[in-house]
C-alpha cells in the first residue's frame, strides 16, 4: 500500500514538473531569432522613416548613446526621432550582426553597420560599429535597453 502511494505521489510530482517545464519555455535559439527580428525591424523602421515603429522597439527606460552626442533617454528620443525622420532620408541601411549573447532576461549584441542617407540635401555615407543591450519584457518580447554606436567615417 505504501509503495502504491509512493509511486502515485512520484507520478503526480513528475507530471506536474513536466507540465511546468512545458509552460513558457523559450529556447536560446528562439531568443536569438526574436532579437535578430528586432534588429531587422529597427532597420526597416529607419528606412521607412516610421518613428512610431522605431520608438516601439525601445524599452521605456532605454538609453541611446550616439556617436558625438550625449546619452539620451526616451523623453528625448520621443521628441527628436519624428523630427529626424522627417528631415533625413535613408537610402540604404545594412546592419551586420557579429556577436549575440543571451543570458536570462538580458542579451548583448555587437555588430557593424553602413548607412547611406540624405542630410540637408547632401548624400552622406556612414560606416560604424554598434553595441546593444536588450531586455526581455514582461510579455516575453525583447526591446532595446541600451544602444551605443560610433562611426568609422570622419
Amino acid at each position: 500500500m505504501r509503495r502504491k502511494i509512493f509511486l502515485n505521489s512520484v507520478a503526480i510530482v513528475f507530471a506536474g514538473a513536466m507540465s511546468f517545464a512545458s509552460m513558457n519555455v523559450v529556447s536560446a535559439a528562439d531568443d536569438e531569432a526574436a532579437i535578430k527580428e528586432l534588429q531587422a525591424q529597427y532597420v526597416a523602421s529607419w528606412l521607412a522613416r516610421d518613428a512610431d515603429a522605431y520608438l516601439s522597439l525601445w524599452d521605456e527606460n532605454a538609453i541611446q548613446m550616439p556617436n558625438g552626442a550625449p546619452a539620451r533617454g526616451m523623453d528625448i528620443l520621443k521628441a527628436g526621432v519624428p523630427k529626424m525622420f522627417s528631415a533625413v532620408e535613408a537610402k540604404s541601411f545594412h546592419f551586420n550582426p557579429e556577436d549575440l549573447v543571451v543570458t536570462g532576461d538580458w542579451a548583448f549584441a555587437r555588430g557593424t553597420f553602413d548607412l547611406d542617407q540624405v542630410v540637408q540635401g547632401k548624400d552622406m555615407h556612414v560606416e560604424g560599429k554598434s553595441l546593444g543591450v536588450y531586455k526581455r519584457q514582461a510579455d516575453g518580447s525583447w526591446k532595446i535597453y541600451w544602444s551605443m554606436t560610433n562611426s568609422n567615417t570622419p
